[in-house]
């Protein structure tokens, strides 16, 4: 029996007000017992009472009413809503009452509710315990109304070895012998949260000394809590987060809602971090960093991550979305915020542009007739799941940025302290934040972005330039015409196979949308940006004097731009913003991509900014990106062509990069960029010399030694491959072994492919293999050996792997061009979808076959005009 709407969600009738839950973990045997007690509140007579629990075993239930016991004269449970109902012997009045339950459980093998995780010292391995309870999964190890909307306050007891360190969401308030080797460990009463947000870890842990962070409220220690290892690595984790709290402070103007924040790292962890009030988790890759070593782009992950998650305490653990729909501003906010946060902390860095690059994949997905609305219905804790996506996140906050843009920064965060002053501890809908901000600027914000948020797609926007006759004389417009971007505009609606997925599908897309555009003319004496908000399908600007227009000033909207040819010449070579730049090669890929424009059209934009001297990390990765994708689409029969481009296009710019072996800062990431395109899709041996010499020599910079290393992986030999392997199991940093590991599935040669991916089952952490999985699929010229493997190993994959990476693990597929092996994926993920995500992997499919479609025109394009 399906869940729906009404059996899925609990009532109001019964809330909850204060919960003490006090544990007792074995991390030994794998199991736990505990007691908790709620404090409730009744707003109406009632004779059951039902709360989440899954796989828990009850052993006393007990309910307590004006100062005495009611008697419970049955419990049961529903493994579809996963919950139980306490059915009462008489009826309860209104009012308050107390539940107390004592219980018991197994760790989860999964990554989710309470689970072990393990790591090695000295070759000798330790265990720990944590929990996971976002979205729906605190129910898996305390008894529990887990659902956003009721908010409670916690306090937290557990009984764990004397040996052990225990942190929890408040700060530790005593820890005293409690006989039999265990200390009893009592902390601090939360402030009012959501379930989702408890956190408990217990381990053989170290912890930083507090760095005291002056507060509004008061002072703040923060530390970095980790597995015994160098502390030098927790130092950039506490100086990001030291700048995240004077900074969100100030841009919310509210006090840090905590007594104390401790960021831990996990080594078994199956999201990238976990903003749970107090205790935020993450992956040791994402909070522990050397940044002599890191790459630019390692070191930002970390900054980002850090901030993303604190972010939240505000904007998402202050105030909270009432159910799961809208866990989309959450995400999305605590992404904006993140983004405005590290752009702070490291101004030189110029993170908008570095956003592009996740952006430009938002578009991709939200291309597909698979997309989904930003904001659906939700019902199920698997629909709950599917909602931390790509969509949630960066288009989400896109669509923020360009609604900061438009309205103005001061009014956008004048009404977003307003909304989170108002609602502080309390729980909102989307609606509330769009009437803060309409109150705040006085445009029709809710009008404006009900049609981004609940609809899927976005629009492509052509511009042309033209003079026309007016009553006046001639004049120069730029005529506007918006229709719905799409991947494959030529494929059938009905292609996606996401009919009947909940927010998916063509239904949900618009074809016009209210487009808050900045213009701003090229070649005009008023160059100062026209902000248009487009609301119809077309329309007409002036443009007088312009040669061309630029049609995303500032680069922030979200929307496709088609130009002719010529207006793409003028921009290339007119300057602009560096994110101005990426935006145009990223649209103007697109439009090659889906078949707007003929490729040789795409490959003179990427000339004509190479040729204009681009200087820009954020666009020369692009560009890398785009001669990849260019031999990957080209395929055997004009690969050799495509590299003889790249080679050609790129090759003056490359020896003048190459000569220089001291490269550091921008520059370096600019010569790593290149030195990948030559080495890889380019061939160039020279690259590849270059790339060995890099990879021998570890007074490398970062930059450089992360793109020597792709080449070398590429194009390795047996020895090479050997030492990528034993670099990755003797790293000294979480980064230098995700590099490594990662790197051994880019080989091009069949047997060492083959050992990587046996290795994967193996020696590989669960919450790692899904992504050099994607690798593996990701590879050129072996991706279909990739999934031979992981089609025979499913079953296998779908137990062992976290529920929510196997859609992430199928995104590699997008690359597939061989019409043969897309179908055969196609109907082997139709009949297999993975549990969670099923409308992800439709996007997949969608996405592998527009890259199918691309790949013929490529071919036709490449027999008419060689390039």
């Amino acid at each position: 029996m399906a869940a729906t709407e009404d059996t899925a969600r609990l009532g109001d009738g019964v809330l909850p007000r204060h919960q003490h839950i006090e544990l007792t973990p074995d991390i030994e045997a794998g199991t736990f017992s505990g007691s908790t007690r709620i404090e409730l509140e009744l707003s109406a007579p009632t004779d059951a009472i039902t709360l989440h629990a899954v796989d828990l075993g009850l052993t006393s239930v007990q309910l307590h009413h004006g100062g005495r016991p009611l008697h419970v004269r049955e419990v049961t449970a529903d493994e579809v809503t996963e919950t139980v109902t306490l059915h009462l012997g008489e009826q309860a009045p209104e009012g308050p009452a107390a539940l107390e339950i004592e219980y018991a459980g197994e760790f989860c093998d999964r990554l989710v509710g309470m689970y072990s995780s393990t790591f090695t010292v000295d070759g000798e391995e330790h265990e720990l315990i944590v929990t996971q309870c976002e979205s729906t999964h605190a129910r898996r190890f305390v008894p529990c109304f887990d659902e956003p909307a009721f908010k409670a306050t916690f306090s937290m007891t557990l009984l764990v070895p004397a040996d052990l360190m225990a942190v929890s969401n408040a700060a530790e308030v005593s820890r005293e012998p409690a006989g039999a080797g265990l200390d009893r460990v009592r902390f601090a009463d939360t402030p009012p949260m959501s379930t989702y947000l408890l956190a408990v870890v217990v381990g053989p842990l170290e912890a930083t000394e507090p760095r005291i962070v002056e507060g509004r409220g008061g002072d703040i220690g923060v530390r970095v809590v980790h597995p015994p290892g160098d502390p030098a690595l927790c130092e950039f984790a506490l100086d990001v987060a030291e700048a995240a709290l004077l900074f969100f402070e100030d841009w919310y103007d509210l006090p840090y809602p905590g007594d104390k924040l401790d960021l831990v790292a996990v080594p078994d962890f199956a999201f990238g971090a976990m903003e749970n009030l107090g205790c935020v988790t993450f992956r040791e890759v994402l909070l522990l960093v050397d940044p002599s070593t890191a790459t630019p782009q390692e070191l930002q992950r970390v900054a980002d991550v850090i901030n993303h998650e604190i972010a939240h305490m505000w904007f998402g653990n202050l105030v909270t979305m009432k159910w799961w729909n809208g866990i989309w501003l959450n995400e999305a906010f605590a992404t904006f915020m993140e983004v405005s946060a590290s752009d702070a902390f490291r101004p030189e860095w110029d993170v908008w542009t570095t956003f592009g690059l996740a952006r430009a994949a938002a578009f991709d997905t939200d291309a597909l007739r698979s997309t989904r609305p930003i904001e659906f219905e939700v019902v199920t804790a698997a629909e709950a799941e599917a909602m931390f996506d790509i969509l949630t996140y960066e288009k989400g906050c896109s669509v923020l940025r360009m609604l900061e843009q438009y309205l103005g920064p001061e009014v956008f965060r004048t009404g977003i302290r307003n909304y989170l002053r108002d609602n502080a501890f309390g729980n909102t809908e989307t609606t509330d934040l769009w009437d803060a901000l309409e109150a705040a600027s006085g445009e029709p914000v809710r009008r404006i972005m009900d049609s981004w948020i609940f609809t899927g797609g976005h629009p492509l926007v052509s511009v042309e330039v033209r003079e026309e006759d007016a009553a006046s004389g001639r004049r120069t417009v730029a005529r506007l015409e918006q229709t719905r971007a799409l991947a494959d505009p030529a494929a059938g609606a009905g292609g996606s196979g996401s009919a009947g997925r909940p927010g998916g599908g063509a239904g949900d897309a618009a074809e016009s949308w209210p487009v808050p555009m900045r213009l701003s003319p090229v070649g005009s004496a008023d160059a100062d940006p026209q902000v248009v908000l487009l609301e119809d399908p077309q329309t007409v600007v002036m443009a007088e004097g312009a040669t061309a227009v630029q049609p995303n000033a500032g680069g922030n909207g979200f929307y496709r731009s088609l130009l002719d040819t010529s207006s793409r010449r003028v921009l290339a070579h007119s300057g602009g913003t560096p994110l101005e730049r990426f935006v145009l090669l990223d649209d103007t890929w697109f439009a090659m991509r889906s078949g707007h424009i003929d490729p040789t059209d795409a490959l003179d934009t990427v000339t004509a900014l190479v040729e204009a001297g681009e200087d820009d990390p954020s666009v020369w990765r692009r560009i890398a990106a785009a001669c990849g994708d260019l031999v990957r689409l080209a395929g055997a029969a004009h690969g050799e062509m495509a590299a003889g481009w790249v080679r050609t296009t790129l090759g003056e710019t490359w020896q003048h990069a190459a000569a220089d072996p001291a490269l550091t800062g921008r520059p370096a990431e600019v010569a790593g960029s290149l030195l990948l395109a030559m080495g890889n899709p380019g061939a160039d041996p020279s690259a590849l010399e270059r790339a060995r010499a890099f990879f021998a020599d570890p007074t490398a910079s970062p930059a450089l030694g992360a793109g020597a290393l792709d080449v070398v992986a590429r194009h390795c030999d047996p020895r090479e491959h050997e030492e990528i392997e034993r670099r990755w199991r003797q790293a000294a940093t979480p980064q230098e072994e995700q590099r490594h590991l990662s790197a051994l599935v880019a080989t091009a040669d069949p047997a060492l492919l083959e050992r990587t991916l046996a290795l994967l089952e193996t020696d590989v952490r669960s919450q790692d293999a899904p992504y050099v999985f994607r690798r593996a699929l990701a590879n050129p010229t072996l991706g279909s050996m990739a999934w031979d493997h992981i089609s025979a190993n499913w079953q296998e994959m779908n137990t062992r792997f976290p529920s929510g990476s196997i859609p992430r693990m199928l995104e590699g597929i997008r690359g597939f061009t061989d019409a043969r092996l897309v179908e055969e994926v196609a109907a082997f993920l139709t009949d297999a979808t993975a549990e969670a995500g099923s409308r992800q992997v439709d996007q997949h499919i969608e996405a592998m076959r527009a890259t199918a479609a691309a790949a013929t025109r490529v071919h036709t394009g490449a027999s008419q005009r060689p390039w």
